[in-house]
């Protein structure tokens, strides 16, 4: 089991929305390919396996960043409401967003896009952990990185 520092920020969704994903639906929204001309993966997305836990935190407009929570990522078949979900994509824990009450959600102004290349909305299944959250400190984010291994 490894845990993750996950930054998501208002570029896509609010912290409302954010949250409500991960505490309603059991699911953060990630894509795994940037844009559609390159393959190559986001930076960690590939190496977040079943079992680990993402730290999520959401941080603003001025880079003032909070915990959303700890969470656990799982597979369609260990999450309460696994149906809400499709297929995996390739090479990740990543799952495609089944139709149903979470894909319209995200289509309904939620600010999220589906992934460029997979052409799906995309994100972990996940369920809530006990694990307690280190406290938001922006060096622990390099560079441009989003998920970082904690």
């Amino acid at each position: 089991m490894h845990e993750w520092l996950y930054r998501a920020s208002n570029a896509k969704a609010d912290s409302t929305s954010t949250q409500t994903f991960a505490e309603e639906f059991g699911f953060i929204c990630r894509s795994a390919f940037a844009d559609v001309a390159h393959a190559q993966m986001i930076a960690n997305v590939a190496k977040v396996d079943f079992g680990d836990v993402v730290h999520l935190y959401f941080v603003d407009s001025e880079g003032a960043g909070r915990s959303l929570g700890a969470y656990r990522v799982v597979g369609p078949h260990r999450h309460p409401r696994g149906e809400l979900f499709g297929a995996a994509v390739p090479k990740t824990k990543l799952r495609t967003v089944a139709e149903g009450p979470l894909r319209d959600r995200l289509r309904d102004d939620s600010g999220y896009a589906v992934d460029p290349r997979v052409g799906e909305f995309c994100g972990w299944p996940v369920v809530r952990d006990e694990h307690i959250s280190p406290s938001y400190v922006r060096d622990l984010f390099v560079g441009r990185n989003t998920l970082v291994p904690r």
